[in-house]
């Protein structure tokens, strides 16, 4: 974890406020600005209150963009999707108290994504820790240790030494970092902070050139998640001219060398592949995380911050891409097994209206997607073919948490976002959905696979027959709500989608408020046996074609 400070603002503060509140949060967000920090997101609060003032000024003076939410664990998922989208830092602002707290699902899937992000947290004097007094805990490693770099500081210190900043504020181009900035009495100002628009800087990410190691001829492959620059691919080494299993959230994916259904193709070559090179974070699927565990074969991972991926601990470390020779004949010989596992996989859906159909006709619509965990990116890895859409996920921890909220902070950005997700998913975020009167928001779909629960779980080892006891109760877990009153009873359009052709025709159509329900139910069983026919057929195409 990088530095925390917390003596020099605690003895100060326990002096008195010889500085005011107003000019140490003016002094903090000056040196956020002065690193290229232009979003943040706002949750209200009284001991924010000095925050909340300055940042309204900035935001009157068109220097910064500002969201206002309610709830902070929404807001921390917002700023993800803000740091996701840009590749910037969005700084997420919050009160005293039990508001920090939930900052923490966001703050450590930032940190095992490596997404830029900034908590600010207000709190009461140090004197008042351990007092009982309202609102108020130790803040301090709250959001530990899924960060690289913390500072506990007071308001004084930050006006009279804002150089304390500097240390923490060089971390966060690695991921996310906390400020806890404590204030004392009064948190409203006496005149204005800002009294014209600062300069803002462009954030920037050093990129050092860094010497690569050139690798011999041994059958190799990429295996790519997302948080992997393509430049590693493209940009420094031409032509990756090698298989790439890339998972749908890669960049990679779009790349020539991408393999279709390259979980499927993998079953058929696995014991001719000598190297395995991974990069970005892979989590996706089993049969990608034992090979990239494998003892019997070289595995490289190219350094990923804040955590390298090598799950197996086997992996050799590389701090830049290596230098590979074209392997012609064993990359065609991929792309073929992949084209007719894509083909055949395709032709075994048919045209009922299903999670799996339903998946396709995403893969296939163009545009950028949030995908939500479980079962959706799944099914998109194994049927998307060289889609036009372009596809985002929280696969850090590849936790539901907070998908509705990451994809309206992405679409901030990223014009005519949409998102897909079960229904679990989209419960869990519901929060998310809840917009702050006179706001502005860039319009976004909402697709909701509902599958009547935890339907990835059938897919799993707890949907087989002698668990059937179990299944519905502790696994499946639907729910009882009509995702439809829901959505519209906090302001969005509710679609019911009954049919294939109605979910292709809404997929055609330009984003909007919009909540569609996609009624994918079906009874276990049927589910398995579904997905096994179109797997076996996938499976048996692609070994023909490797052959």
């Amino acid at each position: 974890m990088g530095p925390s400070r917390r003596d020099p603002g605690h003895r100060r503060a326990d002096r008195g406020c010889a500085v005011s509140s107003q000019a140490g949060a003016a002094a903090v967000l000056r040196a956020l600005l002065g690193i290229g920090v232009r979003r943040f997101v706002l949750c209200p609060g009284s001991r924010s209150a000095p925050l909340a003032y300055a940042l309204r000024e900035l935001e009157m003076l068109d220097a910064i963009t500002l969201h206002v939410e309610t709830d902070e664990r929404v807001a921390g998922f917002v700023a993800l999707g803000l740091g996701r989208a840009s590749g910037e830092p969005a700084a997420v602002v919050t009160t005293s108290g039990s508001a920090v707290a939930n900052l923490h699902p966001a703050v450590i899937e930032a940190y095992h994504s490596g997404i830029p992000l900034i908590a600010l947290t207000a709190d009461r004097p140090v004197r008042m820790r351990g007092s009982g007094a309202n609102q108020t805990t130790d803040q301090v490693g709250l959001l530990g240790p899924g960060l690289v770099g913390e500072i506990d500081i007071s308001a004084e210190d930050a006006a009279d030494r804002p150089h304390l900043l500097d240390a923490v504020l060089d971390e966060v181009r690695r991921g996310p970092i906390h400020i806890n900035l404590s204030f004392e009495d009064p948190l409203t100002p006496d005149g204005p902070s800002f009294t014209a628009a600062p300069t803002i800087p462009s954030f920037t990410v050093p990129m050092e050139e860094l010497e690569r190691e050139a690798l011999d001829d041994r059958p190799t492959i990429i295996v790519a998640g997302p948080g992997a620059p393509i430049d590693e691919l493209l940009g420094r080494s031409g032509s990756a001219g090698v298989p790439i299993l890339a998972e749908p959230a890669a960049v990679q994916r779009g790349l020539p060398g991408a393999i279709p259904a390259g979980r499927i193709v993998l079953g058929h070559v696995d014991s001719e592949i000598e190297r395995v090179i991974i990069v970005g974070h892979p989590t996706l699927s089993r049969p990608i995380t034992r090979l990239i565990s494998r003892t019997d074969i070289e595995v490289l991972s190219v350094r990923t911050e804040p955590v390298p991926t090598d799950p197996g601990r086997v992996a050799r470390i590389l701090e830049a891409f290596p230098k590979i020779e074209p392997q012609e004949e064993w990359l065609a010989r991929w792309q073929r097994a992949g084209a007719a596992a894509h083909a055949a996989g395709r032709e075994a859906l048919g045209d009922d209206l299903d999670a799996l159909t339903a998946s396709a006709a995403i893969a296939d619509s163009g545009g950028d997607w949030f995908l939500g965990a479980s079962n959706i990116i799944r099914d998109v890895d194994l049927l998307a073919g060289y889609p036009q859409a372009r596809f985002h996920a929280s696969r850090g921890l590849a936790g539901i948490d907070g998908s509705v909220s990451t994809a309206r902070g992405m679409a901030q950005i990223i014009p005519g976002m949409k998102a897909a997700v079960g229904d679990l998913t989209f419960i869990h975020d519901l929060g998310g959905l809840v917009l702050t009167r006179g706001q502005e928001e860039p319009p976004i779909d909402v697709i909701v696979l509902d599958d009547g629960g935890g339907g990835i779980f059938a897919t799993l080892e707890h949907g087989a027959p002698q668990h059937e006891q179990y299944f519905d109760r502790v696994f499946r877990t639907a729910k009882s709500i009509d995702i439809i009153a829901a959505a519209r009873a906090l302001g969005w359009t509710g679609v019911d989608v009954h049919s294939l052709d109605e979910l292709m025709d809404i997929l055609a159509e330009p984003a909007a408020r919009r909540v569609i329900r996609v009624a994918c139910e079906r009874p276990v069983d049927e589910v398995r046996h579904r997905r096994d026919r179109v797997a076996r057929a996938m499976s048996h195409a692609a070994e023909r074609a490797a052959g």
